[in-house]
C-alpha cells in the first residue's frame, strides 16, 4: 500500500464509508419498495469491492469504474430529493434531506474528485516511507469511521422506528410473564369498599325485631264507641 499513493488510499476508504451507509438503509428501503432496497445493497458490494481493488493498485479502468458509479449515485440523490423518483411507490415526490443522505453523498463526491484526479495524473505517486503511508492510512481510516458511525446509527436507528408492535400501551408482568390479575377491593371497618360510606340499612334488615308504635295511654269504658280527642 506504500506505492498506492495517498489519493488512492483515501478514495478507497471514502469508498468503504458510502458502502457501510448503504448497508444501513438499504433494510428499511426493502421496506417501501424491494427494488430499491436492492439497488443499495448492490450499490454498496460494488463500493467495497472498488475499495479493496484500489488498495490492491488497480488500473485506470477500475478509477473510472468507481467514477461513473459514484457519480450516478450522486445523480440519482440529488433527482430524488429535489423534484423525486420517476418510478416506483413514491414516484414524483421529492424526498427529505437528512444526516445519512449528505454524509453519502459526502463520501461518493469525495471518491469522484479522487478518482478523477488519479485519472488525472496517469499514475499513482508512492509515499517516501513506511511510516508517512501508515500516518495517511490512519488518518483517513479515523476520519471515514468518525463520520460514518454516526450515519449508520442513525440509519438503523430509522429503521428500527418503523416497526410497530401491537403493545401500544405499557404494562407490567408477574412471574412466568403472566398478567396480575385485577386486585379485589377490600372491605373497610364501615363495610364500605375502596373509602365509600356504607349505606344505612333498611328496616327489617339489621336483625333487630321491628319496634310497634306505642299504644294509646286513653282508654275508653266498656260499651261506649271509640272517638277522636
Amino acid at each position: 500500500m506504500a506505492d498506492v499513493g495517498a489519493g488512492r488510499i483515501t478514495a478507497a476508504f471514502a469508498s468503504l464509508g458510502a458502502a457501510a451507509t448503504h448497508v444501513a438503509v438499504a433494510p428499511g428501503h426493502f421496506g417501501d419498495w424491494p427494488l430499491s432496497g436492492v439497488f443499495f445493497f448492490a450499490t454498496a458490494v460494488f463500493q467495497a469491492g472498488w475499495a479493496l481493488a484500489v488498495m490492491r493498485g488497480a488500473g485506470g479502468r477500475t478509477m473510472a469504474a468507481g467514477l461513473l458509479v459514484n457519480a450516478g449515485s450522486v445523480l440519482l440523490w440529488a433527482v430524488s430529493r429535489t423534484s423525486g423518483l420517476p418510478v416506483g411507490p413514491h414516484s414524483g415526490i421529492a424526498e427529505q434531506v437528512d444526516r445519512v443522505d449528505l454524509t453519502t453523498v459526502a463520501f461518493e463526491v469525495a471518491v469522484c474528485v479522487l478518482a478523477l484526479w488519479c485519472l488525472w495524473s496517469r499514475h499513482a505517486r508512492g509515499f517516501r516511507s513506511s511510516f508517512s503511508a501508515a500516518v495517511v492510512i490512519g488518518a483517513a481510516g479515523a476520519g471515514v469511521t468518525g463520520l460514518a458511525m454516526p450515519a449508520v446509527e442513525l440509519a438503523g436507528s430509522h429503521s428500527h422506528g418503523h416497526e410497530t408492535t401491537d403493545e401500544s400501551v405499557p404494562h407490567s408482568h408477574g412471574q412466568d410473564g403472566e398478567h396480575p390479575a385485577t386486585p379485589t377491593p377490600t372491605p373497610t371497618p364501615g363495610g364500605g369498599e375502596g373509602g365509600t360510606p356504607p349505606t344505612p340499612p333498611t328496616v327489617g334488615e339489621t336483625g333487630e325485631p321491628e319496634r310497634l308504635a306505642p299504644a294509646s295511654s286513653h282508654t275508653h269504658r266498656p260499651g261506649t264507641a271509640p272517638h277522636d280527642d
